[in-house]
Order: C-alpha cells, then sequence, then structure tokens
C-alpha cells in the first residue's frame, strides 16, 4: 500500500499558473492587477488544450465563452484585451498552435510586469501547445 492512495482518498490537485495567481493576488488593486488576472485566466482557458486533460469541443466553447464573459468586465489596456481575447478564442476552438502563438503575443506585452515565476508559467505554456509544431515557435525574446 506504500505509494499508492488508499480507495478513499482523492488524487493531489495539481494548480496550474499559481505563481500567476499569487502575483495578482499580491498586486494592488487597479490595472495592474487586473493585466495579471486576465493573463491568469486567458492561461488557464488555454491550458485546457494540454497533454492529459480532455474536454470536449462543447466543454472548450463552454469555458472560452465564460471567460471572454468575464474578461470584458475587466479594465485593461486595449493591447492586453486583445491578446487575451484571443488566446481565448483559440482555446475555444481546440487551436493549440494558435494559443500558443497568441500566450506569446500576450506575454511580450505583460512581461514588464511579471516576476520571473510568472514569466516563466506562461512561457511554459506557449511552448508545450507548440511543442511539435512546425507552424509556429516560441522566440527567444521570450526566455529571461
Amino acid at each position: 500500500m506504500i505509494g499508492q492512495l488508499p480507495p478513499y482518498a482523492l488524487a493531489p490537485v495539481r494548480f496550474r499558473f499559481k505563481a500567476l495567481a499569487s502575483q495578482a493576488g499580491r498586486t494592488l488593486l487597479g490595472g495592474d492587477r487586473e493585466v495579471l488576472l486576465a493573463c491568469f485566466v486567458a492561461c488557464r482557458t488555454g491550458s485546457g488544450l494540454c497533454y492529459g486533460v480532455t474536454f470536449t469541443p462543447a466543454e472548450l466553447a463552454s469555458r472560452a465563452a465564460g471567460a471572454r464573459a468575464w474578461l470584458a468586465s475587466l479594465s485593461v489596456p486595449g493591447q492586453v484585451r486583445l491578446a487575451a481575447a484571443a488566446v481565448i478564442d483559440a482555446s475555444g476552438v481546440a487551436d493549440g498552435v494558435g494559443v500558443a502563438r497568441c500566450t506569446a503575443q500576450l506575454l511580450m506585452l505583460a512581461a514588464p510586469l511579471l516576476d520571473e515565476a510568472g514569466f516563466a508559467e506562461m512561457r511554459e505554456l506557449a511552448d508545450e501547445l507548440a511543442h511539435d509544431s512546425s507552424e509556429f515557435m516560441v522566440e527567444p525574446v521570450l526566455r529571461r
């Protein structure tokens, strides 16, 4: 029984993007926090296309619609809004390479606000979704 969970136990939950969430929680209310939250929600929505995550096309579309509605309530700069919406839209139609491309664009816009861990989380998502694509590769500029 060593190394196995008892039959009544729940498997541990891996919370992805905890650095982004933590940084947003530490940031003062206002524009910077809302940009970080937009990055967090866009990445969480986009991560629905990662290996090991199984959502149906209807679930992906529903998640994207909810995230789009939430994003509309934020007060963020127009370019950040467009980039975050692009990540969300690409995830709603199961376009992994599109999510990678749009995440890289969002990362470039939000980079001045991100700490090292948050930057790495966003870059890892873009790398993971573009890993075997000949259409898109994350640029070396997006490495710290």
